[in-house]
């Protein structure tokens, strides 16, 4: 047997390991998230976003916590509420906590890192929601901020058409009409429905579930100690502002974050480091930034972009002091 072959034995051991010890966290994920969408509790939630003033700023938080608000992310769902009118804070205060935190996101936390890790992250994606919201709301009041810092002419070339980049923005399923690329359509039966949504969101947590336990598998595997602790590890004192530098390009989704760094946990990375990584990963990733920054005021995306570093910061350091 080749060495190749041997390592991948042994990684395909390592991947199926894990996922044993996670297959039920995945499955209640699923089924909250179908269920959700099966009653459409987001679109409740959104409409009530440009109907209440700074009211719609805990609201916007909640959704962001409790609910999977689009199979297709949350760019898409933050971009039509804007388009429809949603005033900027709560966009912000959406934008920031739906990436960190979701029922699913939760229970994967829970089964990859422990209830410790997952409660600290549901507190720490509320309060940063909830700062954002309300710091953009002061910053609009004072003029420092325009009101909405939509540019939708962005998105639209001047023969009306959509400019490249954007089909998936403006195609976007949970906003596409019945018969339009990527809809959504309702069906009669609402058991059809909600295994359709089944379905959907299987495969969407299922393939970052994947690649997530796999590259955790070959983590374990290939990354020794020595490497990870000179600079994660417990006895640097610049470990958290380095898991910070690099969960910042780095595009590690909320669902796949957990089973990484419980790798990295397992090579020698310190508690307060592999917090910021969890904060900091899935809300400043080099491909989201980017789209951000062609849709919005210039303003808004610094603003977005400060309060993710600094909370993926905050988060490890307050984490590392309490469970280091």
């Amino acid at each position: 047997m080749t060495g190749v072959a041997a390592d991948a034995i042994v990684i395909g051991g390592l991947f199926l390991e894990q996922a044993r010890d996670l297959w039920p966290f995945y499955l209640a994920g699923v089924l909250f998230a179908a269920f959700i969408k099966t009653f459409k509790w987001d679109r409740r939630i959104r409409a009530s976003l440009v109907r209440y003033g700074k009211v719609s700023i805990p609201i916007a938080v909640a959704a962001g916590l409790v609910s999977p608000l689009c199979s297709c992310g949350i760019l898409p769902v933050v971009i039509a509420l804007s388009a429809g009118g949603v005033p900027l804070p709560p966009v912000l205060a959406l934008l920031i906590t739906a990436p960190l935190m979701s029922p699913d996101a939760f229970l994967v936390t829970v089964g990859q890192l422990g209830w410790t890790f997952a409660l600290w992250k549901l507190a720490i994606a509320a309060t940063v929601g909830l700062s954002t919201g309300f710091a953009a709301d002061a910053l609009v009041r004072r003029g420092v901020l325009p009101a909405s810092s939509f540019r939708v002419e962005k998105m639209y070339g001047e023969s009306g058409k959509v400019r490249p980049g954007f089909e998936e923005i403006v195609h976007a399923g949970c906003f596409s009409h019945a018969g339009e690329p990527g809809a959504v359509v309702d069906r009669e039966s609402r058991l059809r429905f909600f295994l359709e949504r089944f379905g959907d969101m299987a495969f969407l947590v299922g393939k970052f579930l994947v690649a997530a336990l796999l590259i955790q598998a070959a983590v374990t595997y290939y990354l020794p100690v020595n490497m990870v602790e000179p600079l994660l590890g417990r006895k640097s004192a610049l470990s958290i502002l380095f898991a910070t530098l690099i969960s910042v390009p780095l595009p590690l989704p909320q669902l796949a974050a957990p089973a990484v760094i419980k790798g990295l946990l397992a090579s020698g990375m310190s508690q307060g480091a592999a917090m910021a990584m969890l904060v900091g990963g899935p809300v400043t990733s080099i491909p989201a930034m980017s789209a951000l920054a062609g849709v919005y005021d210039r303003k808004a995306f610094l603003l977005y972009l400060g309060v993710g570093v600094t909370a993926s910061l905050a988060a490890g350091y307050l984490f590392q002091l309490f469970h280091g």
